[in-house]
């Protein structure tokens, strides 16, 4: 089950599968493994990030009564994607005042600041500037940085939790990200699935999601929406339809819907009224053929050609790109000309990640 293999991941994350070993030795040394999430954008990767950097060890002070640090100042993010290259580094590593044009005065860094219990999480990795990732690669060797124009080293002491949807291995391909800094980040890997996987698994979660969403936007009124909101989306979408933006767009379907009792997909329906009467299609006109989906397709061609690849792996590598493309293992089976169950066992759930973008 999707939820519970991501449960058991974010638990291994903190604890580790041996939970002896943990509180024997390694309680105080899990801050020393960086952390990686990855999965489709809107699938909850903050929210790991947060669950894993809030459940650290931290000492009980006897005198006070009381936890070591206040969670409120243990979490640092920073949304790469939305700042440029210069204050990206600034807000990492700090800087001395006359560093760069704007720096008026000394600035500490996120890891700086961080505290030894505290997590520095880099959401959107995958779009982090090359000449940083090289600085970033040094403190997960090291654990120390330097300050944009200072000389005198500093010590990180708490824990890097990082998170994309993009395709690294492609982004390694192009040279857009260093692949030691990938070997560095993905000792401790956990991938968060898609809403869409979650529901070929357990169609029943759609409801209960439906529900919870309601009950956030709509207090007393949350049964009612809720069910407002099952019928539209069976009448319009159809329970086929394979949720492209994940859970972030299934609560603003359900805002829209309390709001103007209609939701409009940025991408066109491709629920059970668009699959109707289709026969199996090239890969190419499946809807899928974003340039993660291409690179994947082309790696697999390629491999086999050159004889880099089994058949039984070229089965498993088609089947989860499709898979990937229409979010639903029947609707797979029948493209590719297999039984259900033989798809779900073929999906690659490292694959499927990679392949969201």
């Amino acid at each position: 089950m999707p939820a519970a293999r991501l449960r058991a991941s974010i638990w291994q994350s903190i604890f580790t599968h041996d939970m002896r070993r943990y509180r024997r030795t390694l309680f105080g040394r899990m801050g020393e493994f960086a952390t990686l999430i990855t999965g489709p954008s809107g699938t909850g990767k903050e929210l790991a990030a947060r669950a894993i950097a809030q459940s650290r060890y931290a000492p009980f002070d006897d005198k006070k009564i009381a936890f070591a640090d206040d969670d409120a100042s243990l979490f640092f993010a920073i949304n790469i994607s939305a700042l440029s290259p210069t204050l990206v580094e600034s807000e990492l590593f700090g800087h001395r005042r006359g560093s760069f044009t704007g720096a008026i005065e000394d600035r500490k860094g996120w890891l700086e600041t961080c505290p030894a219990l505290g997590s520095v999480f880099l959401d959107e990795l995958g779009d982090l500037d090359p000449a940083i990732q090289v600085k970033l690669l040094r403190v997960i060797e090291t654990r120390s940085f330097h300050p944009v124009g200072e000389t005198a080293a500093r010590q990180f002491q708490g824990k890097l939790i990082a998170a994309t949807n993009r395709d690294l291995a492609a982004r390694i391909r192009t040279g857009d990200f260093r692949e030691d800094l990938y070997y560095r980040l993905c000792s401790d890997q956990i991938v968060t699935p898609s809403l869409a996987e979650q529901l070929a698994d357990s169609p029943q979660v759609l409801n209960e999601l439906i529900v919870y969403m309601a009950r956030r936007v709509a207090g007393a009124e949350a049964e009612e929406l809720a069910r407002d909101v099952t019928i539209w989306i069976e009448e319009n979408l159809g329970r086929d339809y394979p949720w492209p933006g994940n859970y972030r767009e299934l609560e603003q379907c359900v805002k829209n819907v309390l709001i103007r009792r209609d939701y409009r997909p940025s991408s066109p329906v491709s629920g059970r009224s668009r699959m109707a009467g289709h026969g199996h299609a090239p890969l190419a006109h499946m809807g899928g053929d974003g340039p993660g989906t291409l690179d994947a397709m082309a790696q697999i061609i390629d491999d086999f050609c050159g004889g880099r690849t089994t058949v039984n792996e070229l089965l498993t590598r088609y089947c989860t790109i499709v898979y990937r493309i229409n979010g639903s293992y029947e609707e797979t089976a029948r493209r590719i000309g297999l039984d259900r169950r033989t798809v779900k066992n073929k999906i690659d759930r490292e694959l499927l990640a990679r392949l969201a973008i």
